[in-house]
């Protein structure tokens, strides 16, 4: 009798999961965020009742079918990969003493340093020790070396993975990818004709079967971490090998992991770790921690498995002291061992829009962020699990007169094209245009997707402003949105035109941000339309995907 009601419990579930979970009716329309908790699932909303908060009953849960997920999952697979210099591995040398790792001071980047004497025997025009690694983030050249590693926290390349069902003989696939460091290009100059992550991409692509602009591949900005751009010295050609090695490996790794998953979203307001920063005007900034969460029924343990969670909020990560030579991913290293801790599976951290904000209590933030993260089963479940991406590129006009002499002069190695671009961008174009030209461009990319129609992800290519971010929450109609920074490029500040000041982007902003008009981060953007284009060829591409 025991073993027929088992049996009976056991087929109930797997058909009630097979078909898909009635979820509450409020989660399957767009609401706002102060609605998202109405829309919440508990627990057993997520595992069908087969297991409880505690885990107190086990899920014996098959699925036939491994290559395709059913009705309302997705196949989900998540893995990291650490980033720990392995100089013996690759046929380097990583020197770890700051007396042989030259530093130099960021008012000598007026003076272009390094003869070409050097530029043939290094690699690199700027005047240091190749052999050494440098953080990235603080001024420009070669100032802070990296002399040991965080082993409490570790940084890493992590990968998390989303795949749909079949609709329409297309099944869509995501592949997230956060690397611990201060940026990374879609495209190098010199340093390497396969590492750019348009390469990366592409190859990736041909490996699994899935298109190209499936991939986002962002980096957390810690200002502690790792450059890998070439503005803060040279980066080691053996590492950027390592590095590029890591990032293929989690991503085919998490690849491989895929097994069927419930995906929940939501997003919580955060507006107590983050302020807006500019000199000389006040700005908006982005309140709100959003974030996702793929569960995998199974027969294995007492309660389902967290294949990964996701995070994402806006606020530089520059709490930790660059003297001290150690390298550590700052607070977003927190928040993911912290999520890590709690539900088990690969934590994540993706930035939004951070270019004009700081944080707000300092390293163990990214722990106290991570507790605002609901149970399990206690988000919106992602009902419409079809995936669909879209991704535009196109040469943006480079007129930052000083960064592109950096660029082509090779003090960062991002490719630069010697040709003409022109952009007609904003709102109106038509009548309230914002309109650039230069003889030299730059290739930029910018990426939307949608899950069903609850969750929207965009990429943007560098530090994009918050009010270019929160527009994007605003006009993507779905009920969680994740405007995702310095993701599939890391070239310097997205400000909007109205938040531009032309004087200071010439580079007066190196040396005297708030002063009378001029802002830092003017200095780093490489042409005052470049928000504006990034943001309406967003909006454009996420109208595109609801068509």
């Amino acid at each position: 009798m025991r073993s027929a009601l088992r049996y009976l419990i056991s087929s109930l579930l797997v058909g009630a999961l097979s078909v898909g979970l009635a979820w509450a009716g409020a989660g399957l329309v767009p609401v706002k965020s102060s609605k998202l908790k109405d829309a919440g699932a508990d627990l057993e909303q997520i595992t069908g009742g087969a297991v409880t908060a505690r885990g107190e009953k086990s899920a014996e849960i098959v699925f036939d079918d491994q290559s395709a997920p059913p009705q309302g999952y997705v196949l989900a697979g998540a893995a990291k990969v650490s980033i720990e210099p392995r100089p013996e591995d690759y046929d380097g040398v990583w020197i770890q003493d700051r007396e042989q790792c030259a530093t130099m001071s960021e008012a000598l980047v007026t003076q272009l340093p390094g003869s070409g004497e050097h530029l043939a025997a290094a690699g690199s025009p700027w005047p240091e020790n190749p052999n050494c690694l440098y953080m990235g983030g603080y001024g420009l050249g070669p100032m802070n070396p990296i002399t040991s590693w965080d082993q409490e926290y570790g940084l890493y390349v992590r990968s998390a993975v989303i795949q749909g069902p079949e609709v329409d003989g297309h099944q869509g696939a995501l592949v997230l990818t956060i690397i611990d460091g201060e940026g990374y290009f879609w495209d190098y100059g010199s340093k390497c004709d396969d590492c750019g992550l348009k390469q990366l991409s592409q190859e990736l692509a041909g490996d699994l079967g899935i298109p190209a602009e499936s991939f986002i591949t962002a980096s957390t900005h810690s200002h502690t971490s790792p450059d890998f751009i070439g503005g803060w010295g040279f980066v080691p050609d053996w590492y950027m090998n390592q590095v590029g090695d890591a990032i293929r490996e989690s991503i085919k790794t998490a690849w491989a992991d895929r097994r069927p998953a419930i995906l929940e979203t939501g997003e919580q307001i955060a507006r107590g770790y983050n302020h807006e920063r500019r000199d000389t005007y006040r700005s908006a900034e982005e309140q709100q921690l959003t974030w996702m969460r793929a569960v995998a029924p199974t027969r294995k343990s007492r309660r389902p498995e967290t294949v990964f969670t996701l995070g994402a909020f806006a606020a530089h990560p520059v709490t930790r002291d660059e003297s001290t030579g150690v390298a550590h991913a700052d607070w977003p290293a927190t928040f993911e061992k912290a999520l890590e801790d709690r539900f088990g599976g690969v934590g994540l951290h993706m930035m939004t829009g951070l270019g004009n904000i700081s944080p707000d209590g300092g390293t163990m933030m990214g722990e106290a962020l991570a507790q605002l993260v609901p149970e399990v089963g206690a988000g919106v479940r992602v009902t419409d699990t079809n995936i669909r991406v879209v991704q535009k590129t196109w040469a943006q006009p480079a007129t930052n007169v000083p960064l592109t002499a950096l660029g082509v002069g090779g003090f960062f190695d991002r490719k630069f094209l010697n040709s003409p671009a022109e952009v007609r961008t904003g709102k109106s174009p038509d009548t309230a245009p914002c309109e650039s030209a230069s003889p030299v461009s730059v290739e930029v990319a910018a990426t939307a997707a949608f899950v069903g129609d609850q969750l929207a992800i965009t990429a943007g290519p560098g530090e994009l402003f918050s009010n270019l971010s929160n527009t994007i929450k605003e006009k993507s109609g779905a009920l969680v949105t994740m405007p995702l920074a310095q993701a599939n490029d890391a070239l310097g500040y997205l400000p909007q035109s109205f938040e531009l000041n032309p004087v200071g982007q010439q580079g007066l902003g190196f040396v005297a941000g708030s002063v009378v008009v001029v802002n830092y981060e003017d200095s780093y953007s490489i042409d005052r339309c470049f928000g504006d284009k990034v943001l309406e060829e967003t909006i454009a591409l996420l109208n595109q995907l609801r068509e």
